[in-house]
């Protein structure tokens, strides 16, 4: 018992990466986030995953292509990333 808590100081919080669907609704939320800033709070119609890291977004005649682009992390937790948007092609 008394080694149990000796190595209680050295206990941390877990952390750990968010489930798959949880990552999921977080680059969803910054795709969208990301094309209502790009196209200046036009509708949004319609979000489609072309691939694991390109969203095509489209509003009206607008569409938009954003990126979603991981950084590395050296510890535990959420994957960190990136929502970088293209230009909007409104012909």
């Amino acid at each position: 018992m008394a080694a149990l808590v000796a190595l209680l100081p050295l206990a941390t919080p877990a952390r750990g990466a968010l489930a798959p669907s949880w990552q999921r609704l977080n680059e969803f939320r910054s795709v969208l986030d990301e094309a209502a800033r790009v196209l200046d709070g036009r509708p949004i119609d319609a979000v489609e995953r072309l691939d694991g890291a390109r969203f095509l977004v489209r509003a009206g005649p607008c569409r938009l292509e954003v990126r979603i682009v991981h950084h590395p992390r050296q510890d535990p937790g959420p994957q960190l990333f990136a929502a970088l948007p293209g230009r909007p092609d409104c012909s």
